[in-house]
């Protein structure tokens, strides 16, 4: 018997299919080369629909290094959405639901257009690289050689597959971080931000209205064995003291301005408590025979020391002393002694500028 022949050997492949398989890389070279195959019997590309070019356009275009198709891509894509999010929404105002039947149109088409003609895209580039080859290489081996160098690598589709994850880790990683960040507490920055409650103002003193302040009343003499001549009676009007603080609760009530008499020289249980120290030399107690000046009578001693604080520091001798009465003890302010009745005078008015009451007594 005769031995069977063997199989058929395979047919030597042209050297078109070779420069095929070298410019398309190790990726998927079988199924492109069946469809450029289907392209070159019938003499031009035709519409293939093909799923990597449809549902990952640019990722696709970077891998196959269709550099020039990418840029129009994405430069296309960007270009619409502005129009239609910026240009369309301000000058046509389209409704909402408008909108988004647009931007669905504008997606479903960035996916049917690219996947229904990448092949035919990648069979046209293919076809000029293998000419450029060719021309160039001596050889068609050579000019395989040469493709196989520029062709698209496992390498290259892997680092594809990284750059891949890591954009879509990072958006995941945002999104997580953005909801995360709405559900916590208002920072501590903004709780001390915080404005803090308005407290109530103290209630201001009207101007028209001035706080009452304690009238200088002169003491009442005792009976004295012989008459004294009183001068002309003098209205004292309630002065307005800026820096004096108002009379305490404990402070006898106020009383109309009433004629202020001349008093004499040494009146009854007087007592000189502090005399000041006065520019010009004079005697600590005042003297018999002088003119002299009350400045006002206080139930509150620390109204007293203000008052004559400020005497002191405009240069008057002011002096201090302790009065009883049936309604307590207060504390009078006097100024002097002067040897004349216009002295006294002048240091009245000097007084009255600073906001106190000045009343001139003759001895």
């Amino acid at each position: 018997m005769s031995a069977h022949p063997p199989a058929a050997a395979t047919a030597p492949e042209s050297a078109t299919t070779a420069l095929y398989r070298a410019a398309l890389g190790p990726v998927n070279t079988a199924h492109y080369l069946a469809v450029f195959e289907r392209f070159d019997d019938a003499g031009r590309a035709s519409p293939v629909w093909n799923p990597a070019a449809g549902l990952l356009t640019l990722n696709w275009l970077v891998f196959r290094q269709l550099w020039g198709s990418a840029l129009v891509y994405l430069a296309c894509a960007q270009g619409l959405a502005l129009l239609v999010l910026v240009a369309a929404r301000r000058f046509l105002q389209w409704p909402p639901s408008v909108e988004w039947g647009v931007l669905l149109t504008l997606l479903l088409l960035s996916i049917a257009i690219p996947g229904a003609y990448g092949n035919a895209l990648l069979h046209s580039d293919t076809r000029r690289r293998m000419t450029r080859a060719v021309r160039e290489a001596r050889t068609v081996r050579e000019a395989c050689a040469a493709l196989e160098k520029q062709a698209s690598s496992k390498r290259r589709l892997g680092a594809l597959v990284v750059v891949n994850l890591l954009l879509a880790g990072a958006l995941g990683a945002g999104w997580l971080g953005g909801g995360l960040l709405q559900g916590l507490p208002a920072p501590a920055a903004q709780l001390v931000e915080a404005p803090a409650p308005a407290l109530p103002a103290a209630p201001a003193t009207p101007a028209a209205e001035p706080e009452p302040v304690e009238q200088a009343v002169a003491a009442a003499p005792p009976a004295a064995p012989e008459p004294v001549p009183e001068p002309a009676p003098v209205i004292v009007t309630p002065p307005t003291l800026p820096a004096l603080p108002s009379p305490v609760e404990d402070s006898p009530p106020a009383e109309p301005p009433v004629v202020a008499k001349a008093a004499p020289p040494e009146p009854a249980k007087v007592v000189v408590a502090k005399v000041a120290a006065p520019k010009a030399p004079v005697a600590a107690v005042v003297a018999l025979q002088a003119h002299g000046i009350n400045v006002g009578l206080f139930a509150d001693p620390a109204n007293a020391d203000k008052a004559h604080a400020r005497l002191v520091e405009a240069g008057f001798p002011a002096i201090l002393q302790k009065v009883e009465s049936p309604k307590g003890e207060f504390t009078r302010v006097r100024v002097g002694p002067f040897a004349s009745r216009s002295t006294a005078d002048e240091a009245a008015a000097r007084i009255r500028a600073l906001g106190l009451d000045a009343v001139v007594f003759a001895p």
